[in-house]
C-alpha cells in the first residue's frame, strides 16, 4: 500500500474532531481551487481573444462596392417644388418614371457634379424621344420646353431619361455641335421633376444684414427704370417715342420677379430666388409691326414679390 493510500485509510477510520484549524484549512483550499479555476478561465479567454483579434486584424478591409448616393435636389429649387427625382453615377444613364397630374407648370432639372467649371454634354429624352441636349454642370439646370410639356401627358406614366455623352471641350455654335471627350466614371448625376410654386408661397432665403446693390450691373441705355427705394414692388413706367427694341436687360439683387412690358405686351421676364446681384439679357425682343416710329409708347417694369433693388435697361434701334 502506498503512503498516501495509508494516510487516507487512517483518516477515514479516525474519529477526529472538526477543529477551527481544519475548518480554516478547508476553506482555504476551497478559495485556492476557486482562484485557480478563475485564473485558468481568464487565461483561456485571453488566448481566445488573441486568436479572434488576430483573425480580425488579418482580414482584408472590404471597401463599399456601392458608392454613396449623390446628394438629392433640395425640396424647393428655382421656383419649383421637386416632386420626383433620382440620382446615380456615370457612365450609367438615369431613368425616372413619372406620372404627371398636369403639365402646365412642370420643369425638368438636371445636375452633374463635375467639381469644376467645366460642363458635361447630356441628352434628355422622354419615352425614347430626344427632347433636349444640354450642358450639365455642378448645381442644377432647369429645362421646360413646349416639347417636354407635350410629351408629358397628364395621367399617363412617362419615363424621363438622362444620358451623359461626354465632357465638352469646345462649343462653336450650339450644344448639339459641341465637341466632347469621354467623361470619367463615377461623376454624380441627378435628374428631377419640379412643379412651379406661386412666388408668394415660395420659401425665400433669409435676407442678408446689408442690402445687395445692383449699381455695378447697371449700364447706360435708351431707357433705364429703377426700383423705388421706399417700395421695391412699385411699378415703374415711362412713355417714349417708339423705336424698335434691340435688347432688354434686367438686373436684381434679391428674390422676386420683374417683367418688362412694352405697349401692353411682356417682352422679358426674370425671377430670382437668392440675394445675389445677377441679371438676365434678352436679345430676342418681338417686333411690333403695328407701332409707327415716333409714336408714344409706354414701357413698364412690373415687379412682383420683390425684396430689394432692381433695374431694367432697354436698348432701342437707332
Amino acid at each position: 500500500m502506498k503512503t498516501h493510500d495509508l494516510s487516507a485509510v487512517l483518516h477515514d477510520h479516525a474519529d477526529l474532531p472538526e477543529t477551527a484549524h481544519t475548518v480554516r484549512m478547508a476553506a482555504l483550499r476551497t478559495r485556492v481551487r476557486r482562484v485557480r479555476r478563475r485564473r485558468a478561465f481568464v487565461a483561456v479567454a485571453c488566448v481566445a481573444l488573441a486568436l479572434v483579434g488576430g483573425a480580425v486584424a488579418g482580414l482584408p478591409s472590404r471597401p463599399d462596392s456601392q458608392p454613396a448616393k449623390p446628394d438629392p435636389f433640395p425640396e424647393h429649387l428655382a421656383g419649383s417644388r421637386i416632386v420626383a427625382q433620382t440620382s446615380g453615377r456615370t457612365p450609367d444613364p438615369l431613368a425616372l418614371a413619372f406620372t404627371p397630374s398636369d403639365t402646365a407648370e412642370l420643369t425638368l432639372f438636371i445636375g452633374c457634379e463635375t467639381g469644376t467649371k467645366s460642363n458635361l454634354k447630356a441628352v434628355l429624352s422622354i419615352d425614347g424621344k430626344e427632347v433636349k441636349q444640354s450642358p450639365c454642370h455642378s448645381g442644377s439646370t432647369g429645362i421646360s420646353t413646349n416639347e417636354t410639356r407635350e410629351l408629358l401627358v397628364p395621367g399617363r406614366q412617362s419615363v424621363v431619361r438622362l444620358t451623359v455623352l461626354g465632357r465638352i471641350t469646345s462649343i462653336d455654335t450650339t450644344v448639339e455641335d459641341a465637341a466632347v471627350e469621354p467623361a470619367e466614371d463615377g461623376i454624380a448625376v441627378r435628374l428631377g421633376v419640379g412643379r412651379e410654386v406661386p412666388l408668394a408661397e415660395y420659401p425665400m432665403p433669409p435676407a442678408p444684414p446689408e442690402p445687395v446693390e445692383v449699381d455695378g450691373l447697371v449700364h447706360a441705355a435708351d431707357v433705364v427704370l429703377r426700383s423705388d427705394p421706399a417700395d421695391p414692388n412699385q411699378p415703374q413706367r415711362i412713355v417714349v417715342p417708339w423705336r424698335a427694341i434691340t435688347k432688354t436687360h434686367i438686373v436684381v439683387g434679391s428674390p422676386g420677379r420683374v417683367r418688362v412690358v412694352v405697349a401692353g405686351t411682356t417682352v422679358d421676364d426674370m425671377t430670382s430666388f437668392s440675394y445675389t446681384a445677377t441679371g438676365s439679357l434678352n436679345g430676342a425682343v418681338p417686333d411690333f409691326p403695328d407701332l409707327v416710329p415716333g409714336q408714344p409708347v409706354e414701357i413698364s417694369a412690373i415687379p412682383e414679390a420683390q425684396h430689394g433693388e432692381w433695374a431694367v435697361m432697354v436698348d432701342m434701334d437707332g
